[in-house]
């Protein structure tokens, strides 16, 4: 097989075992024939060995030739262009006078052998970045250590480096040279075994040291996306804790770090709804953050037009957590005619508008006083605690300010406008004409389909819940009744609802109990009351547990006489002792009399 280069001299490859070449643009080496008309060879950078055929095989170029100008520096780009420039009227030429070849390459400061090298080249391929001059150097994979060497290290590599536990590439070098010199060969180069642990780089390689999760997050094709084409097409919704503590309303006590449940939607980047709680993600939160989304925002009352966005989805896209699966969200979407559908599992980039849109709202939450930042290194000795204070409340008008008034109105990077003109925009006709979202037909009735409940039963006295008593006289016929579907609104506990099974509506206002504020009812101690309480509790349990403890102590010593303590027995005494000890005047000390015994009568026995 055979090949010419720029000369036109003859150049022949050998295919013997131990050649390198080159095929299907892989570094190979040639370990000898299969047959008539294919090679056996060896990957020199992976070390596979496979079949290839002969027609496929070429020689290993001695340089690395640019494969298009993007790669080709700017000098020598310039100087490929001025060159193609005077060679373009030479290509239609047979023949060129040696002297005007001579003033040519005397231009471009080069020899007439190189200028009648870069002529043919370029009526070749009459393009600027064919007179590109390949940079020196050795051919990318070419392999010049000793095979057993090179075995070695893609051993120790796939023993000590592909690994959950993750050695260092130190580790791995070390290894690699140690188990040489047992080996009785010579040690590798540190460059050689970084060489080669580079070309592990890799979703294998990855998978094998990070996991298969982080492996498909970094390396897993994601060429799809998820579009919407006008407002309300699809929803994204999710749960975040606040990078930020709030204070008590006596502004006492940190309580923590709000949850914000947030719905985005994908078409114009506009915050649809939001509902904040101390209170961990549920069905109830994500519930409230729906019927904040569709019904217009009672924002408006205080400050008009701040939050115009409302209207019902055509499609909601949320994860599997247990929150987004609740019967009062399904069936209120299934009867409101809202799609509601889960992301797959272990699949977080499906959400990615939410996700993005929660990163930005914490990365303007970090401007807060009492910020927790995202992590402990960007926190370092900041006090969050000592620095707080918002209450919930004022936390939740903060937000709605920076949410609607910065993040609304700031350019999305996406979009190439703000969010709030994106909305705008998606709801003008042809003609130019707005037209709003509609409305449901029963506002009320869609408020309580998506309202959290709990079942309770009607008594006399009212309805029980959340340390209240709600009451209306058409309750009346339910008493007694089996339990009922009680509706509650947590940010408002003024009433509840309840449907009677004639279709009627009632609602019940609180009559008693902590809703109404009644003295007694359920209130924050202070930390001094709060310690005192405590400290009496603890002295409870000692007390008790020092009477159980007596108590089982007595216990087992009646029920078990061997384990009773002995008492000790009197010391016998002398007949002179004990007559000492009796009074002879007291005759009630005296022992009582008994009969002496008769003298036995003498008998004479007759043999």
């Amino acid at each position: 097989m055979s090949a010419s280069d720029g000369e036109g001299a003859a150049m022949t490859l050998e295919l013997t075992p131990g050649t390198t070449c080159v095929a299907n643009g892989r570094v190979i080496q040639i370990d000898g024939a299969d047959s008539l008309t294919h090679m056996r060879v060896r990957d020199v950078a992976t070390g596979a060995v496979s079949s290839v055929a002969i027609a496929r095989i070429e020689a290993l170029p001695k340089t690395a030739t640019a494969s298009s100008f993007e790669g080709i520096p700017a000098a020598e780009w310039k100087r490929c262009c001025d060159l193609a420039k005077d060679l373009t009227p030479l290509n239609s030429r047979t023949t060129v006078a040696r002297s005007e070849l001579e003033k040519l390459a005397k231009r471009h400061g080069i020899s007439v052998r190189q200028l009648q090298r870069a002529r043919a080249t370029f009526r070749k391929d009459p393009r600027a970045s064919a007179l590109a001059r390949s940079p020196g150097g050795r051919p990318l994979g070419l392999n010049q250590l000793d095979p057993e060497v090179d075995a070695l290290i893609k051993h120790v590599i796939a023993k000590h480096y592909l690994r959950r536990e993750r050695p260092s590439k130190e580790y791995v070098v070390a290894r690699a040279r140690s188990l040489a010199r047992r080996l009785k060969l010579k040690p590798p180069s540190r460059s050689a075994v970084l060489t080669r642990i580079a070309r592990e780089d890799g979703y294998q390689a990855d998978r094998a040291r990070l996991g298969c999760k982080a492996a498909k997050q970094r390396w897993e094709a994601r060429t799809g996306k998820l579009e919407a084409e006008r407002p309300l097409d699809l929803l994204e919704i999710d749960h975040t804790p606040a990078d930020v503590l709030v204070l008590s309303d006596d502004r006492l006590t940190v309580i923590g770090r709000p949850w914000v449940t947030v719905a985005i939607d994908v078409a114009t980047r506009c915050v649809m709804g939001m509902y904040i709680s101390m209170d961990p993600p549920s069905a109830v939160s994500v519930s409230l953050c729906v019927e904040h989304t569709v019904l217009p925002k009672s924002e408006n009352e205080g400050d008009p037009g701040i939050w115009p966005m409302y209207g019902k989805p055509k499609k909601i896209l949320v994860d599997n957590g247990k929150d987004f699966r609740s019967m009062a969200l399904q069936r209120g979407c299934q009867d409101h005619g809202i799609d509601l559908a889960w992301r797959p599992v272990r699949t977080p980039h499906y959400g990615a508008h939410i996700e993005r849109l929660i990163g930005t709202l914490m990365q303007i939450a970090h401007l807060l006083p009492g910020t927790t930042f995202s992590n402990i290194r960007d926190k370092g000795d900041y006090d969050s605690a000592g620095k707080a204070r918002l209450t919930l409340d004022e936390f939740r008008q903060w937000m709605t300010q920076k949410v609607c008034r910065t993040y609304h109105t700031r350019r999305h990077s996406s979009l190439g406008v703000p969010p709030l003109v994106a909305w705008e925009r998606g709801l003008q006709d042809e003609q130019g004409q707005m037209v709003p979202p509609s409305l449901p037909a029963a506002p009320l009735k869609f408020r309580m389909d998506f309202l959290p409940y709990v079942m309770r039963p009607v008594r006399r006295t009212g309805i029980t819940f959340g340390a209240s008593r709600y009451w209306h006289p058409d309750l009346s016929p339910l008493i007694r009744q089996d339990e009922v579907m009680v509706r509650y609104d947590p940010r408002s506990p003024g009433a509840v609802w309840v449907r009677r099974p004639d279709g009627m509506l009632v609602t019940a206002p609180a009559i008693a109990g902590r809703a109404v504020g009644e003295p007694g009812s359920r209130r924050a101690l202070d930390a001094e009351a709060q310690a005192r309480m405590d400290a009496m509790t603890d002295e409870g349990f000692e007390k008790t547990d020092q009477i159980e403890a007596a108590a089982q102590a007595q216990t087992r010593q009646a029920r078990h006489p061997s384990r009773r303590p002995r008492t000790q027995r009197p010391t016998p005494r002398s007949a002179a002792a004990c007559a000492a000890a009796v009074n002879p005047t007291d005759l009630s000390a005296l022992p009582p009399k008994t009969p002496s015994a008769r003298a036995p009568i003498p008998v004479e026995e007759w043999t």
